[in-house]
Protein backbone atom coordinates (compact mmCIF):
# COMPACT_ATOMS: atom_id res chain seq x y z
CA UNK A 1 0.00 0.00 0.00
CA UNK A 2 2.89 2.32 0.76
CA UNK A 3 4.41 1.61 -2.66
CA UNK A 4 1.08 2.43 -4.27
CA UNK A 5 0.93 5.74 -2.45
CA UNK A 6 4.51 6.48 -3.48
CA UNK A 7 3.54 5.84 -7.08
CA UNK A 8 0.66 8.31 -6.86
CA UNK A 9 2.71 10.68 -4.71
CA UNK A 10 -0.39 11.45 -2.61
CA UNK A 11 -1.92 9.72 0.43
CA UNK A 12 -4.62 7.22 -0.51
CA UNK A 13 -5.60 5.99 2.98
CA UNK A 14 -6.65 7.35 6.31
CA UNK A 15 -4.78 5.41 8.95
CA UNK A 16 -5.61 4.83 12.55
CA UNK A 17 -3.95 2.54 15.05
CA UNK A 18 -6.01 -0.50 14.15
CA UNK A 19 -7.30 0.10 10.64
CA UNK A 20 -6.72 1.75 7.31
CA UNK A 21 -9.49 3.02 4.99
CA UNK A 22 -9.52 4.75 1.63
CA UNK A 23 -9.62 8.52 1.70
CA UNK A 24 -11.13 10.65 -1.09
CA UNK A 25 -7.95 10.30 -3.17
CA UNK A 26 -8.05 6.53 -2.77
CA UNK A 27 -11.74 6.29 -3.70
CA UNK A 28 -11.04 8.30 -6.87
CA UNK A 29 -8.06 6.08 -7.70
CA UNK A 30 -10.14 2.92 -7.24
CA UNK A 31 -12.87 4.32 -9.48
CA UNK A 32 -10.36 5.03 -12.26
CA UNK A 33 -8.71 1.64 -11.77
CA UNK A 34 -12.06 -0.11 -12.27
CA UNK A 35 -12.64 1.83 -15.48
CA UNK A 36 -9.14 1.02 -16.78
CA UNK A 37 -9.53 -2.67 -15.97
CA UNK A 38 -12.91 -2.71 -17.70
CA UNK A 39 -11.44 -1.05 -20.80
CA UNK A 40 -8.54 -3.51 -20.75
CA UNK A 41 -10.96 -6.44 -20.73
CA UNK A 42 -12.97 -4.84 -23.54
CA UNK A 43 -9.79 -4.39 -25.56
CA UNK A 44 -8.76 -8.02 -25.08
CA UNK A 45 -12.21 -9.29 -26.02
CA UNK A 46 -12.44 -7.09 -29.12
CA UNK A 47 -8.99 -8.10 -30.37
CA UNK A 48 -9.75 -11.79 -29.78
CA UNK A 49 -13.11 -11.44 -31.55
CA UNK A 50 -11.46 -9.70 -34.51
CA UNK A 51 -8.91 -12.49 -34.81
CA UNK A 52 -11.60 -15.18 -34.51
CA UNK A 53 -13.70 -13.43 -37.16
CA UNK A 54 -10.80 -13.59 -39.63
CA UNK A 55 -10.66 -17.35 -39.15
CA UNK A 56 -14.44 -17.96 -39.29
CA UNK A 57 -16.85 -18.31 -42.19
CA UNK A 58 -20.37 -17.52 -41.01
CA UNK A 59 -23.21 -18.85 -43.16
CA UNK A 60 -26.90 -18.06 -42.75
CA UNK A 61 -29.59 -19.93 -44.64
CA UNK A 62 -33.34 -19.90 -45.14
CA UNK A 63 -33.50 -23.72 -45.37
CA UNK A 64 -31.52 -26.71 -44.04
CA UNK A 65 -30.67 -28.65 -47.20
CA UNK A 66 -28.77 -25.92 -49.12
CA UNK A 67 -27.10 -24.88 -45.86
CA UNK A 68 -25.78 -28.41 -45.33
CA UNK A 69 -24.34 -28.64 -48.83
CA UNK A 70 -22.73 -25.19 -48.60
CA UNK A 71 -21.21 -25.93 -45.19
CA UNK A 72 -19.64 -29.09 -46.65
CA UNK A 73 -18.20 -27.13 -49.58
CA UNK A 74 -16.89 -24.41 -47.27
CA UNK A 75 -15.26 -26.95 -44.97
CA UNK A 76 -13.40 -28.46 -47.92
CA UNK A 77 -12.43 -25.12 -49.45
CA UNK A 78 -11.37 -23.47 -46.17
CA UNK A 79 -10.02 -26.35 -44.11
CA UNK A 80 -8.03 -23.99 -41.87
CA UNK A 81 -11.09 -21.97 -40.87
CA UNK A 82 -14.08 -22.54 -38.59
CA UNK A 83 -17.42 -22.83 -40.39
CA UNK A 84 -20.53 -21.79 -38.46
CA UNK A 85 -24.09 -21.79 -39.77
CA UNK A 86 -27.67 -21.20 -38.71
CA UNK A 87 -31.23 -21.09 -40.05
CA UNK A 88 -32.96 -17.71 -39.89
CA UNK A 89 -35.74 -15.70 -41.53
CA UNK A 90 -35.07 -14.00 -44.88
CA UNK A 91 -35.17 -10.42 -43.56
CA UNK A 92 -32.87 -11.30 -40.66
CA UNK A 93 -30.39 -12.93 -43.06
CA UNK A 94 -30.23 -9.90 -45.35
CA UNK A 95 -29.78 -7.54 -42.43
CA UNK A 96 -27.17 -9.83 -40.89
CA UNK A 97 -25.19 -9.94 -44.13
CA UNK A 98 -25.04 -6.16 -44.35
CA UNK A 99 -24.17 -5.80 -40.65
CA UNK A 100 -21.42 -8.43 -40.74
CA UNK A 101 -23.18 -11.20 -38.79
CA UNK A 102 -22.89 -13.44 -41.87
CA UNK A 103 -20.40 -13.50 -44.70
CA UNK A 104 -22.59 -15.67 -46.93
CA UNK A 105 -26.34 -16.22 -46.95
CA UNK A 106 -28.78 -18.42 -48.89
CA UNK A 107 -32.20 -17.05 -49.85
CA UNK A 108 -35.14 -18.45 -51.88
CA UNK A 109 -35.16 -15.36 -54.10
CA UNK A 110 -32.67 -13.07 -55.82
CA UNK A 111 -32.23 -9.72 -54.02
CA UNK A 112 -31.62 -6.69 -56.21
CA UNK A 113 -29.49 -4.50 -53.91
CA UNK A 114 -26.51 -3.10 -55.87
CA UNK A 115 -23.97 -3.90 -53.14
CA UNK A 116 -24.75 -7.63 -53.18
CA UNK A 117 -23.26 -10.37 -55.33
CA UNK A 118 -25.85 -13.06 -56.08
CA UNK A 119 -25.58 -16.38 -57.89
CA UNK A 120 -28.04 -19.20 -58.47
CA UNK A 121 -27.12 -22.07 -56.16
CA UNK A 122 -29.50 -25.03 -56.36
CA UNK A 123 -33.16 -25.99 -56.60
CA UNK A 124 -35.45 -27.88 -54.23
CA UNK A 125 -38.92 -29.34 -54.75
CA UNK A 126 -41.26 -30.30 -51.93
CA UNK A 127 -42.85 -33.77 -51.87
CA UNK A 128 -45.54 -35.56 -49.96
CA UNK A 129 -44.25 -38.71 -48.21
CA UNK A 130 -47.38 -40.86 -48.05
CA UNK A 131 -47.98 -44.24 -46.37
CA UNK A 132 -48.19 -47.11 -48.89
CA UNK A 133 -51.93 -47.56 -48.31
CA UNK A 134 -52.80 -43.87 -48.51
CA UNK A 135 -55.64 -43.01 -50.89
CA UNK A 136 -53.31 -40.81 -52.97
CA UNK A 137 -50.32 -43.17 -52.88
CA UNK A 138 -50.54 -43.87 -56.62
CA UNK A 139 -50.81 -40.22 -57.65
CA UNK A 140 -48.20 -38.72 -59.96
CA UNK A 141 -48.64 -35.28 -58.39
CA UNK A 142 -50.80 -33.52 -55.82
CA UNK A 143 -51.69 -30.00 -54.75
CA UNK A 144 -51.56 -29.18 -51.06
CA UNK A 145 -55.29 -28.51 -51.12
CA UNK A 146 -55.80 -32.20 -52.00
CA UNK A 147 -54.64 -33.16 -48.49
CA UNK A 148 -56.11 -30.16 -46.70
CA UNK A 149 -57.91 -31.43 -43.63
CA UNK A 150 -55.67 -34.44 -43.06
CA UNK A 151 -53.44 -34.65 -40.00
CA UNK A 152 -49.75 -34.36 -40.91
CA UNK A 153 -46.34 -34.87 -39.36
CA UNK A 154 -44.12 -31.79 -39.59
CA UNK A 155 -40.47 -31.21 -38.68
CA UNK A 156 -40.29 -27.77 -37.11
CA UNK A 157 -36.68 -26.84 -37.94
CA UNK A 158 -37.05 -26.52 -41.73
CA UNK A 159 -36.52 -22.80 -42.21
CA UNK A 160 -38.83 -20.84 -44.49
CA UNK A 161 -40.66 -24.05 -45.55
CA UNK A 162 -42.27 -24.25 -42.10
CA UNK A 163 -45.15 -21.84 -42.75
CA UNK A 164 -46.08 -23.00 -46.27
CA UNK A 165 -48.11 -26.12 -45.29
CA UNK A 166 -50.06 -24.14 -42.67
CA UNK A 167 -50.89 -21.46 -45.24
CA UNK A 168 -51.95 -23.90 -47.96
CA UNK A 169 -53.61 -26.46 -45.67
CA UNK A 170 -55.52 -24.37 -43.10
CA UNK A 171 -57.84 -27.23 -42.15
CA UNK A 172 -55.07 -29.69 -41.34
CA UNK A 173 -53.55 -30.31 -37.93
CA UNK A 174 -49.78 -30.66 -37.74
CA UNK A 175 -47.96 -32.83 -35.24
CA UNK A 176 -44.62 -30.99 -34.97
CA UNK A 177 -41.33 -32.43 -33.82
CA UNK A 178 -38.11 -30.49 -33.31
CA UNK A 179 -35.82 -33.50 -32.86
CA UNK A 180 -34.83 -35.19 -36.12
CA UNK A 181 -34.41 -38.63 -34.54
CA UNK A 182 -37.84 -38.51 -32.90
CA UNK A 183 -39.35 -37.30 -36.17
CA UNK A 184 -37.85 -40.21 -38.13
CA UNK A 185 -39.12 -42.64 -35.51
CA UNK A 186 -42.61 -41.18 -35.80
CA UNK A 187 -42.54 -41.57 -39.57
CA UNK A 188 -41.77 -45.28 -39.19
CA UNK A 189 -44.52 -45.91 -36.65
CA UNK A 190 -47.22 -43.52 -37.88
CA UNK A 191 -49.76 -43.65 -40.70
CA UNK A 192 -49.81 -39.85 -40.97
CA UNK A 193 -48.48 -38.21 -44.16
CA UNK A 194 -45.43 -35.97 -43.93
CA UNK A 195 -43.18 -33.92 -46.20
CA UNK A 196 -39.87 -34.59 -47.90
CA UNK A 197 -37.96 -32.95 -50.76
CA UNK A 198 -36.06 -34.15 -53.80
CA UNK A 199 -32.86 -32.51 -52.48
CA UNK A 200 -33.21 -34.07 -49.03
CA UNK A 201 -33.62 -37.63 -50.37
CA UNK A 202 -30.43 -37.21 -52.41
CA UNK A 203 -28.31 -36.68 -49.29
CA UNK A 204 -30.21 -38.95 -46.89
CA UNK A 205 -32.24 -42.12 -47.17
CA UNK A 206 -35.87 -41.49 -48.16
CA UNK A 207 -38.48 -42.42 -45.53
CA UNK A 208 -39.06 -46.17 -45.48
CA UNK A 209 -42.47 -47.58 -46.36
CA UNK A 210 -43.47 -44.26 -47.91
CA UNK A 211 -44.37 -43.17 -51.42
CA UNK A 212 -42.94 -39.84 -52.55
CA UNK A 213 -45.40 -37.74 -54.55
CA UNK A 214 -44.43 -34.36 -56.05
CA UNK A 215 -46.33 -31.31 -54.78
CA UNK A 216 -47.61 -29.27 -57.73
CA UNK A 217 -48.11 -25.89 -56.03
CA UNK A 218 -45.70 -23.36 -57.54
CA UNK A 219 -44.61 -22.34 -54.02
CA UNK A 220 -43.33 -25.90 -53.45
CA UNK A 221 -40.55 -25.44 -56.02
CA UNK A 222 -37.74 -23.07 -55.04
CA UNK A 223 -34.52 -21.80 -56.56
CA UNK A 224 -31.93 -20.87 -53.94
CA UNK A 225 -29.43 -18.06 -54.36
CA UNK A 226 -26.06 -17.74 -52.66
CA UNK A 227 -25.29 -14.15 -51.70
CA UNK A 228 -22.38 -12.16 -50.30
CA UNK A 229 -21.28 -8.53 -50.31
CA UNK A 230 -19.67 -7.57 -53.61
CA UNK A 231 -16.51 -6.48 -51.83
CA UNK A 232 -16.21 -10.01 -50.37
CA UNK A 233 -16.70 -11.87 -53.65
CA UNK A 234 -13.00 -12.58 -54.22
CA UNK A 235 -12.61 -13.83 -50.65
CA UNK A 236 -15.24 -16.53 -51.15
CA UNK A 237 -14.81 -17.27 -54.86
CA UNK A 238 -14.02 -20.92 -54.09
CA UNK A 239 -17.61 -21.62 -53.07
CA UNK A 240 -19.82 -18.94 -54.63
Amino acid sequence: MQKLENEFDVPLFNRTKNKMVLNDNGILAVDYARKILGQTNDMLNLVRMADRKKRTVSIGSCAPVPMLSLVQKAAQAYSDMTIISELRENDFLLRGLKEGTYQIIILPFEPKEPDLYCNEYEKENLLFALPLNHRFAHSTGLYMKDLDGENMLLLSDIGFWHDLPKQKMPNSRFLEQSDRFDFDELIQSSVLPCFASDSAVKIAEPPKNRVLVPILDKEASVTYYIICLKNKKSQFKKII
